[in-house]
């Protein structure tokens, strides 16, 4: 890869991790002088980022402090709503999917179905939350890592706490509803009694990301702004 290649890749990264264009500018001509002192040394500019164009200037500018610490709620959101389906489908699955006439036709059981005890109802619901829970954070800290976000180990915590707590109020207040309706039955209601929690948990994971930010970001320096409108 030449070293025009290697600097370009990692423009583009500086640029999608929300680097100004300046210290982008900054950065590039620097690499671009070790690229050229390596290059004298013998050293292919490959070799001097260590393989990884996209990794080295995403460590370099979180490094350097010049990544800024973004929203990012709609992507966090995405990916966090992604991250827990597996978990939120597996455990639709185990509690209505077993019981269900039609599997019980598939194992050859007739019309009889799988008869589940209370307790193991139980243990499947808190394996697939438990998978959702891992999903959604995974996913969360992916997405956050991609962006190199300086924040992202502190809303990996904030969620790992708060969605626990978020899922057992959507959930208890969609019982409150159903048990108020008299608890009706069928494919839009089932469907319903989880995307609704759903939604709720990923609503509320996208307002602590905000409420985080907007705590983690270091507030400006009037001296500071006062001398920058100065300048320009």
């Amino acid at each position: 890869m030449m070293a025009r290649e290697v600097v370009g890749q990692c423009r583009r990264t500086w640029r999608r991790i929300g680097v100004t264009r300046e210290d982008a500018a900054e950065m590039a001509a620097e690499l671009t002088a070790d690229l050229d002192a390596a290059r004298q040394d013998g050293r292919d500019p490959q070799s001097f980022v260590g393989g990884d164009p996209t990794g080295f200037a995403r460590a370099w500018a979180s490094e350097r402090g010049v990544v800024p610490v973004r929203y990012l709620a709609g992507r966090l959101m995405l990916a966090a709503l992604f991250g827990a389906l597996p978990g939120s489908f597996a455990g639709m699955f185990l509690v209505f999917g077993l019981p269900s006439d039609g599997l019980a036709q598939v194992l050859g059981r007739e019309s009889d179905a799988v008869d589940l005890p209370g307790w193991l109802d139980i243990c499947f619901w808190a394996m697939s939350v438990a998978f959702a829970w891992t999903g959604t954070l995974a996913a969360s800290s992916a997405v956050l890592r991609y962006h190199a976000d300086a924040a992202r180990q502190i809303t990996v915590r904030v969620l790992a706490a708060w969605l626990p707590l978020a899922a057992v109020g959507a959930a208890g207040a969609t019982a409150l509803v159903a048990r108020h309706w008299g608890y009706p039955y069928g494919l839009g209601v089932v469907l319903a009694e989880v995307a609704v929690p759903l939604a709720t948990v990923i609503a509320s994971l996208g307002l602590a990301r905000v409420v985080i930010v907007r705590r983690f970001r270091p507030v400006a320096d009037p001296a500071r702004s006062a001398q920058g409108a100065m300048v320009f």
